[in-house]
């Protein structure tokens, strides 16, 4: 589904769980501590309009509670709900990040697993400790090399 293309190691594997590392919605000037984001550019236009919208209405909700939102997204392109073309290219992601967790360092997989067992303000608060420590290189060299070209993708979506 070209609801989020992402590249990568980190990416992939954080991606699953909804919220690190995204796009902005276009025209978005929002701070990169903003919560989860949207496609923008070229991929939010190829995107069917039911999705725009269920991404946009997502965006509008409270920072708490847009992971779960962008899950349930995440679950109806699996099931096909915006089409065959998305629910092939969600299919293709799954199996690409399920790949991806296994090769994880240990300790991200726990701090994962502990923060998708959060909700709300406190998921969004550690997604947001697990990226720092990425970026800061906590997870080993090969996370961070990663985690950098992401925030760099995520700098220059939300710069256009």
């Amino acid at each position: 589904m070209p609801l989020i293309q992402t590249a990568g190691l980190f990416t992939a594997g954080l991606l699953t769980t909804t919220s690190l590392f995204a796009g902005a919605t276009p025209g978005s000037t929002s701070g990169p501590d903003d919560g989860p984001r949207i496609p923008c550019g070229a991929v939010w236009s190829k995107l069917p309009a039911d999705l725009r919208a269920d991404l946009t209405a997502a965006r509008q909700l409270p920072e708490g509670e847009r992971i779960d939102a962008l899950q349930a997204i995440r679950e109806d392109a699996l099931d096909g709900d915006y089409g065959d073309r998305v629910q092939q290219f969600a299919e293709r992601r799954e199996q690409r990040v399920r790949a991806v967790r296994r090769l994880l360092p240990a300790d991200l997989k726990v701090d994962l697993r502990d923060a998708r067992d959060l909700s709300g303000d406190e998921q969004v608060a550690a997604y947001r400790a697990i990226r720092d420590g990425a970026l800061a290189g906590e997870y080993g060299d090969r996370v961070q090399q990663v985690a950098e070209t992401v925030q760099q993708r995520r700098e220059a979506c939300e710069a256009s």
